[in-house]
This record gives C-alpha cells, sequence and structure tokens, in this order.
C-alpha cells in the first residue's frame, strides 16, 4: 500500500505523519508531494502516483488525521467486495464544517457505493490496477484542468464507476483539520463552485446515467436539470437556504448562507467561462 499526500506545506502535515505511522496496517510507502507552484491537487495526485509503487493506491490530505485503523478498515473493504476502490468521508473538526456535513445526513454502514458518495481524496483507496486502466481510457488519472477548483475527485470516481468499477462507502475515520475563516470559506466556495460547473459538464459529456453524488443539477437517474429545476436552483442559492436550525451559532448559519452566494457566483463565472468550449 503507498499513501499520497499532496501538500502546499501546511504544518498540519507532521500530524498526518504521525497518524500513519500509528496505523493498525502500516503503509508500506508515503509519497508527499509538494505542489509549490499552485498546480492544484489533480496535478499532485498524479504526480504521487507516477512515484509510487504499491498495488494498492491510498489518498488522504496534508490537513488530515486518519484513525489508526484507517487502513486496515478501506484494503479489508476492498478484499471482502472484491472492489475497485473503498474510501468514506471527512469528520470535520471545525462548527462550521461539522453542522454543514451534518446535513448530508451520510450513511453509518459500509455498503456498495450506487449513488455517488465515494470520491473524496482525502480518505479513499484504489487499486492500482483500475488508475492504470483510467490513463489508458482517459490519458490520465486526475484531470488537471481543475486547477484548484475542486470536483476532480468526484470525476475521477464517476469515470471509473463509468468503466464498471465498483467502489464502497466505509465510515472509517478521517478529522479534518480545516479551519473556516470567513474570507478562506468564501474564496473555498466560489471555487467550489467553479469545479462544480466543469464537473457537471464533463458528467453530461459521459451520458451514462450516473451521477457523483446529490446535486440541484441533476436527479438520482441522472437526468439534467429542466427550467423548472434551474429556477428553483437559483432560488435557493440567490435566496436561501433558511435553515438556520442546522447550525450551533447563527453566525455559522450566515456564513455558511453567504457562502452559497459565492458557490453561485463561481458556478455562472465558470459557465461563461465556457460558453462555446466543446
Amino acid at each position: 500500500v503507498s499513501v499520497i499526500i499532496p501538500t502546499l506545506g501546511r504544518f498540519t502535515l507532521q500530524a498526518c505523519r504521525e497518524a500513519l505511522a500509528r496505523q493498525t496496517r502500516p503503509p508500506d510507502e508515503i509519497v508527499v508531494v509538494e505542489d509549490s507552484n499552485r498546480r492544484g491537487p489533480a496535478w499532485a495526485r498524479n504526480e504521487g502516483i507516477r512515484r509510487a509503487k504499491g498495488d494498492l493506491v491510498a489518498f488522504t490530505d496534508d490537513d488530515c488525521v486518519p484513525a489508526d485503523d484507517w487502513l486496515e478498515r478501506l484494503v479489508s473493504a476492498i478484499d471482502r467486495h472484491e472492489a475497485a476502490g473503498a474510501g468514506g468521508t471527512l469528520e470535520e473538526t471545525d462548527p462550521l464544517l461539522a453542522d454543514k456535513k451534518r446535513r448530508r445526513g451520510l450513511p453509518v454502514k459500509e455498503q456498495v457505493d450506487e449513488i455517488g458518495r465515494v470520491g473524496d481524496t482525502g480518505n479513499i483507496v484504489f487499486r492500482r490496477e483500475w488508475l492504470e486502466r483510467l490513463v489508458r481510457e482517459d490519458g490520465h488519472v486526475f484531470d488537471e484542468r481543475y486547477g484548484n477548483f475542486g470536483s476532480e475527485d468526484a470525476e475521477m470516481a464517476l469515470r471509473l464507476r463509468r468503466l464498471g468499477a465498483k467502489l464502497v462507502f466505509v465510515p472509517a475515520t478521517v478529522s479534518h483539520l480545516r479551519k473556516a475563516t470567513p474570507r478562506g470559506y468564501f474564496v473555498h466556495q466560489y471555487r467550489r463552485g467553479r469545479g462544480i460547473a466543469i464537473l457537471d459538464r464533463a458528467r453530461r459529456r459521459m451520458g451514462t446515467g450516473l451521477v457523483p453524488g446529490k446535486s440541484l443539477l441533476w436527479d438520482p437517474a441522472g437526468n439534467s436539470a429542466g427550467p423548472a429545476q434551474w429556477m428553483r436552483a437559483f432560488l435557493k442559492k440567490a435566496i436561501g437556504p433558511f435553515d438556520a436550525g442546522s447550525f450551533h451559532t447563527f453566525r455559522a448559519f450566515a456564513v455558511f448562507w453567504a457562502g452559497e452566494k459565492f458557490e453561485g457566483l463561481g458556478f455562472l463565472r465558470q459557465l461563461l467561462a465556457m460558453r462555446g468550449r466543446r
């Protein structure tokens, strides 16, 4: 097992490495890739894959702290299900991000992924043979055109599922040490909106009926939003949401509410940028 960690040089990298040293199933190799030129996490992960030697390739981030049994649980799930990969989500340590995550209602039991829950590269393991198959089919594992916008991991998992890969959701714990300051959160949401626009175009091009998780942009069957759904999505981003009770403080809700507007602006900005492109 090779573990790949893209890094921007955050001080939390040391906590991540210490957590990997405590694994009940120790990694055979740890590959740290520093993205000093800010080329994006897709580039860093692709570079890590090129350097790694393991038959199984795991990913986490430099601000993540996996539980001691993290690798053991993911590897055993791959073996039990004869799967191409297994992964979970992140346990947020920031109150705002934790409240936001609870709104999604993620499962608490291991299960084969049918609706795009698996893909978060802070908490995932793949069989190398499937990553190599992506290279043969698409010319790359992670699409570096996403830059620093995000969503490249969701798109990569969607392309795997398009090829028939079985992915397993495992509620294995990885603590996320990111702190959400209002300014940092707004920047993140704006970039995320741009990444979602790119992801939606990629999903529609595939035309498989598969979806990379739940979204206002498509239904569970993979059908793109029609005019009525677009209007509901616009109103939700422009005016709502209104579930202040989902957050521990009104300030946290206010930051989340404003962040939804930044995400919508990023989405629209990217749609304009892609207009006329194939």
